[in-house]
């Protein structure tokens, strides 16, 4: 989405607080000269708001006398006002020197002017800054200027005089949502974020446009789930189609449980919304409520049956219930439906999707065969990519895979390739082929962090942490400021038992963005694991999980740290949620089996304890010894 600044009428007489009061021209040659009379009345009409006739009394004034400027400047002041600037530029275009006041008026007149005719631009510039060159903080040329600036493109200085405006007066909401604006152009965005959630927070005007201006910003922020739950904060029950954005939002954003929240509370007003059942329905099935989820899809499709993505949400929840048979009949429902355009994205994504719903039940056999009917590879290629490795990885056929994605690569262009090349790296390193190694050196030394980070994530599946640690100390070298690299520099670090160094470098990260859930938890689960700073582990884990409430990570790490301070009860209820979201993670199911051992459940414990060996977990060795059975080798 392309940026701009907010369009907003801010009128040059200064909406930074209290303006300077300007000085009033003093009329010092008048009181014997012809036109007197008509200046009196003019100022007389103008001051009775009867300004038509104090405009033509002032003509006459002009007429009668045309060589005083004190009759000009104040007859230009009001036309001013009026928004006549084009007569009031004329009116003060005469031979004599005008004193500050009357540079102020014809300043603002061409300021005001220039905003219709652009050519005038660099004339009021010169104007505006003639009159600060003698008061440099008088409100209303600082706005203008800044205004005539942005107009004439100079982005930057405008900037630089509405924040000195700002910091020198106190700023109305329409100053600060201007100043947003121009930031938003700048692309400091996080800056922008800011002042439109202060002018957001108001009662008046502009604050709705602030309002919207904050939620795009967050969103291009990568923000999509803070920009819903802050559109809940103002919105009404009766404002629907709002209110189903705000839970899309959240949705993307990965914050399941508020968005569901915000659905029923559209699903109260408006019952039969099929958006909002729809939504719902989704909302179900992510957060693991299958069955429900079932219930509502089925419910949909009754009303709508060959809606392809109801379909293919409908096989995923039954999938997902371990129903594989009523997945597959979907599935082939699906594909009915697509085939006959066997060849279209459509199609395509049908293929996507059974191969998915195969994986969940380890089918990794059909899973390739669906895979090999994907054709777009334009739209697909990256969860393709994906895909393809993931149907060998599960079954360790490392050289077989690399044969695949060799195959595959001719036909996916872009990051999409990278993709495949960065997992046939994986498993040729897996196999002990050093050609792995060779693969991946282009992205570890490309200008790009993205690219470096595709390959650290390789060397991070192996669990290479003295190569991550190098390579990513080597890339911030190049990228210093680039907060994804020292966070993974940092967990390298923690790896490798440099917890000092990691410490110090989380902090950072966690100092400049307290915001940062990924570092407050990581830092927080690392201490906890240690046992060491437990109070402070728990301030920040508990951060994080305010900031993503549903991630099972997190909640994790909270569970564990209330076991290690000793609060078994609080312990189990948020390793009890985590499971809840990440029920196939074999470090989760290891530490809620290992804290209802401690509560004595010891049959649950042993169950939970079994399945995180299945699904493989951190400390093997720890969960064998709490099953009280020997590790498999010894």
């Amino acid at each position: 989405m392309l940026k701009s600044t907010a369009t907003l009428v801010l009128a040059l007489t200064c909406a930074a607080g209290q303006a300077v009061a300007a000085e009033e021209p003093y009329i010092s040659d008048l009181s014997r000269t012809e036109g007197l009379p008509e200046f009196v009345e003019a100022r007389i009409l103008e001051s009775s708001g009867q300004f038509r006739d104090a405009v033509a009394a002032y003509e006459r004034a002009v007429e009668k006398q045309p060589s005083v400027l004190e009759i000009r400047v104040r007859y230009a002041s009001l036309l001013v006002d009026l928004g006549f600037t084009k007569r009031a530029v004329e009116v003060l275009d005469v031979e004599g020197e005008l004193d500050w006041y009357g540079l102020r008026v014809r300043a603002l007149a061409l300021a005001r002017h220039a905003g219709r005719n652009p050519e005038s631009l660099a004339e009021a510039e010169t104007a505006l800054r003639l009159a600060l060159d003698e008061r440099e903080d008088e409100p209303n040329l600082q706005l203008g200027l800044a205004q005539v600036l942005h107009r004439e493109g100079k982005v930057a200085e405008a900037e630089e005089v509405v924040a000195t405006l700002r910091a020198t007066r106190s700023g109305s909401p329409q100053l600060v949502a201007y100043h947003a604006g121009l930031l938003r152009e700048l692309d400091r965005d996080e800056e922008a974020a800011e002042l439109y959630a202060q002018c957001a927070a108001e009662t008046f005007a502009p604050h709705e446009e602030c309002r919207e201006n904050l939620v795009l910003v967050l969103i291009e922020l990568g923000r999509p789930g803070e920009a819903g739950e802050i559109m809940l904060r103002w919105l009404e029950d009766d404002d629907l189609d709002e209110l189903l954005r705000a839970a899309s939002l959240l949705y993307e954003g990965g914050r399941n449980t508020e968005a569901l929240r915000a659905v029923r509370r559209v699903l109260r007003e408006a019952p039969d919304s099929e958006r909002a059942k729809t939504l719902e329905a989704y909302l179900l099935s992510s957060l693991g409520s299958h069955e429900e989820a079932s219930a509502a899809f089925r419910a949909l499709l009754r009303h709508d049956s060959e809606n392809v993505d109801l379909i293919l949400a409908m096989a995923w929840a039954t999938a997902s219930t371990g129903d594989a048979e009523e997945a597959r009949r979907w599935i082939d429902r699906a594909w009915e439906l697509v085939q006959q355009g066997s060849g279209s994205p459509r199609a395509s994504r049908v293929a996507l999707s059974a191969a998915r719903v195969e994986l969940v039940g380890d089918n990794t056999a059909r899973a390739r065969e669906w895979l090999d009917r994907v054709v777009d590879y334009d739209s697909s290629g990256e969860e393709l990519a994906f895909l393809v490795a993931e149907a060998y990885r599960r079954e360790e056929r490392w050289s077989d895979g690399v044969a695949a994605l060799l195959r595959l690569q001719p036909q996916l262009q872009g990051r999409a390739r990278m993709i495949a090349i960065v997992f046939e790296a994986e498993f040729r390193l897996r196999m002990g082929d050093a050609d792995g190694r060779k693969l991946l050196r282009p992205m570890l030394d490309s200008a790009d962090p993205r690219d470096i980070l595709l390959a650290l994530q390789v060397m991070q599946q192996l669990e290479r942490w003295e190569d991550v640690e190098r390579e990513s100390a080597s890339a911030l070298a190049r990228n210093p400021e680039d907060r994804q690299l020292r966070f993974t520099r940092a967990a390298a670090l923690e790896r490798l038992g440099r917890a000092d160094d990691a410490e110090q470098l989380f902090q950072s990260l966690i100092d400049q963005d307290p915001g940062d859930a990924a570092s407050a938890n990581y830092l927080g689960y690392s201490w906890a694991d240690r046992g060491e700073n437990l109070d402070e582990a728990l301030n920040l884990i508990t951060r994080a999980v305010a900031i993503e409430p549903e991630n099972p990570a997190y909640l994790d790490s909270l569970g564990w740290v209330h076991y290690r301070l000793g609060d078994l009860d609080q312990a189990e209820y948020w390793l009890r949620r985590a499971v809840g979201f990440g029920s196939g993670d074999g470090t989760i199911l290891a530490h809620l089996g290992e804290v209802l051992l401690e509560r004595g459940d010891v049959d649950e414990a042993r169950l939970l304890l079994q399945r995180a060996l299945d699904a493989g977990c951190e400390n093997p060795e720890h969960v064998q010894e709490l099953l009280g059975r020997p590790i498999d080798g010894d």
